[in-house]
């Protein structure tokens, strides 16, 4: 019978659902961090970590291969927080300078608007005023 350390039904397994997880959240993440032409990739989150190859030669090296994996596994979680947290402070901050920059457009047109008004208000003025002179002559 052989001995794998830690036993991998309930290392193993553990490990292998870490990777099943990790499959579904790491393409989002490293689909974000790859600079595709004209990508965005985070600041201070280093480079994204690469997943080993699992050997199952032997026992022993599929040890060494349950470690690279966990290795892995709680560096990759590292990485994609990181990625998650430097995406939503960019875009925060994306966020934040359009919504300055919307504030602007809708103010000046406001005013745009508002200047038209007035001067249709005082031309109306005017002509009435004009109208009547005429008319009482």
């Amino acid at each position: 019978m052989m001995h794998m350390r830690g036993g991998f039904m309930a290392r193993g397994f553990m490990a292998l659902c870490g990777v099943a997880v990790l499959h579904c959240v790491l393409p989002f993440a490293a689909a974000r961090a790859q600079p595709a032409a004209g990508g965005w990739v985070p600041r201070g989150c280093g480079a994204a970590p690469v997943a080993p190859k699992v050997d199952s030669a032997d026992v022993s090296r599929f040890n060494a291969s349950v470690d690279r994996v966990n290795a892995y596994e709680k560096a990759a979680r590292t990485y994609a927080t990181c990625v998650s947290a430097a995406s939503a402070k960019e875009q925060a901050a994306i966020s934040a300078d359009a919504s300055a920059r919307m504030h602007r457009v809708h103010d000046s047109a406001t005013q745009v608007q508002k200047q038209v008004s007035e001067q249709f208000t005082r031309l109306s003025a005017e002509m009435k005023k004009g109208h009547d002179r005429l008319a009482a002559r």
